[in-house]
């Protein structure tokens, strides 16, 4: 396994996959370096964001000798797929701290690889992977394209790409409304030092459970109100505090874009793909987007 230093230079681990490179904005780092140091990620998550993302993929999104997870965290789906897939060997790239704990939590397996560093400049030739992964990433980007050109530049031609994306919510009035609501809190939000913004999170969650999460479960009972249980904001919050995470992402992430159905598609055309397909997770709203790339 890989060992990151502190100045966020990935170690060259396979001569045929490195090609060092590094730029990313201090800004999102620390934002994500805060969450990840403060969230617990030394224990295998089950599933995290991957099973959901794989309930509604229509094909494995696990395939061939080298695999990327792109913008990992601190590495709970990285530990799902490298457990699950010992002869696939899963780069973990984060631009946070949170490769810190990725290396805790996956330290025990061989096929898992470490790089800090940013989508948007990655630090690997082309065409090197079988498949790249990326949950909830290019969205937080200042140019999400730009990171899909990368990634369709490190892939092999006929390989995969597998992203979750932020929904505009252009269809749902209600969480349209709430996004526009959230956006203009978010104009100070980003202002307020992580550890502060955290806390504030923290204390705000059990609100956000009692006033959004439990009605969305209530409603989910009845047949007639089941589909508007779908629509209401955090409606997939666990306990009290299990959203601290959530609304901290989304009140101090300092850039979010947001995409239509068509937004996706155009992109991944744009970007050199084909045979595209798009969904949404079944538990929570976003985008889930799959597609080739182009010999």
């Amino acid at each position: 396994m890989v060992r990151v230093s502190s100045e966020g230079k990935a170690t060259n681990f396979n001569g045929n996959i490195m090609n060092m490179k590094e730029k990313y904005p201090d800004r999102t780092q620390n934002v994500y370096s805060y969450l990840w140091e403060r969230e617990k990620c030394d224990r295998p998550s089950e599933g995290f964001h991957f099973e959901n993302m794989q309930e509604v993929i229509t094909e494995p999104i696990v395939r061939g000798s080298w695999g990327l997870d792109a913008g990992s965290g601190c590495g709970h789906d990285t530990h799902v797929m490298a457990k699950n897939n010992p002869a696939v060997k899963i780069v973990s790239m984060d631009i946070s701290s949170g490769i810190n704990s990725n290396l805790k939590l996956n330290q025990n397996l061989s096929n898992v690889y470490l790089v800090k560093g940013s989508v948007l400049s990655m630090p690997f030739k082309e065409g090197v992977f079988d498949f790249v992964y990326s949950y909830g990433v290019l969205h937080h980007t200042i140019n999400p394209k730009n990171g899909l050109l990368e990634i369709e530049r490190v892939l092999k031609n006929k390989s995969s790409v597998y992203l979750y994306l932020y929904e505009d919510h252009s269809e749902n009035f209600v969480k349209y409304v709430a996004v526009g609501i959230i956006n203009i809190v978010r104009g100070i939000t980003i202002r307020i030092p992580s550890k502060i913004l955290f806390a504030l999170c923290t204390l705000l969650s059990p609100f956000v459970f009692i006033f959004f999460t439990v009605p969305s479960k209530i409603l989910k009972w009845f047949r007639l109100t089941e589909e508007f249980s779908g629509k209401i904001p955090f409606n997939f919050g666990s306990s009290f505090f299990s959203l601290k995470g959530d609304l901290y992402d989304r009140f101090g992430a300092p850039i979010e874009h947001r995409f239509n159905q068509r937004d996706v598609i155009d992109m991944l055309k744009d970007c050199n793909f084909i045979n595209t397909n798009i969904t949404r997770l079944k538990a929570t709203a976003g985008w889930v987007t799959w597609g080739c790339k182009k010999d």
